[in-house]
């Protein structure tokens, strides 16, 4: 397993790293310019499709969202597609910030699926072309809608009284010394 969060870093300054990080931009720039392509692209954007609505379903679930509804087939509306959408009835202040941006928690684990790949998989092998696509989908997939950010906003002045609590406590020695 790896060591430290440096050394990872450093795997991804290798010829490995290099490549995968070139292939998976890659990817991930046809995804995100793919919409034109219609079926092809709805084809291979639905797992990061299935990834995205399952994530604000999982945090609906766990936030008291009470979800209601998932949505996976692509739909057209007035600023072009729609992929998938998940409904919930209860969604307040305490859980919209979470329920809107609960695709984020999918980066980490594009991050360290891709470090594991590119140190397990020195040299690049045609099954690394899977892997690839795996993580550009899971970085497709963690990317918030505007939907979704309209949604967080509703919430964001939580997010921006967690944020001014940190500041005061830091600077107002709220915090134990070996915290500093």
């Amino acid at each position: 397993m790896i060591a430290d969060f440096s050394s990872a870093l450093l795997l991804l300054d290798s010829s490995a790293g290099h490549a995968y990080l070139f292939v998976v931009a890659l990817l991930l720039g046809l995804m995100l310019l793919g919409k034109q392509l219609g079926a092809l692209f709805f084809v291979a954007a639905f797992p990061a499709t299935l990834l995205h609505e399952l994530s604000h379903l999982l945090v609906g679930l766990i936030t008291f969202g009470r979800p209601s509804g998932m949505r996976l087939w692509p739909q057209r509306s007035a600023r072009g597609y729609v992929l998938g959408s998940v409904t919930c009835r209860n969604v307040r202040w305490y859980n919209g910030l979470l329920i809107g941006l609960a695709p984020l928690f999918l980066l980490p684990v594009a991050a360290v699926l891709l470090l594991w790949r590119v140190q397990a998989s020195p040299r690049l092998a045609p099954e690394d072309a899977l892997w690839m696509y795996t993580v550009a989908s899971l970085l497709y997939a963690g990317l918030p809608s505007w939907q979704d950010l309209r949604i967080a906003a509703g919430s964001s002045w939580l997010l921006i009284l967690l944020a001014v609590s940190a500041v005061l406590a830091v600077t107002n020695g709220w915090l134990p010394s070996a915290v500093h």
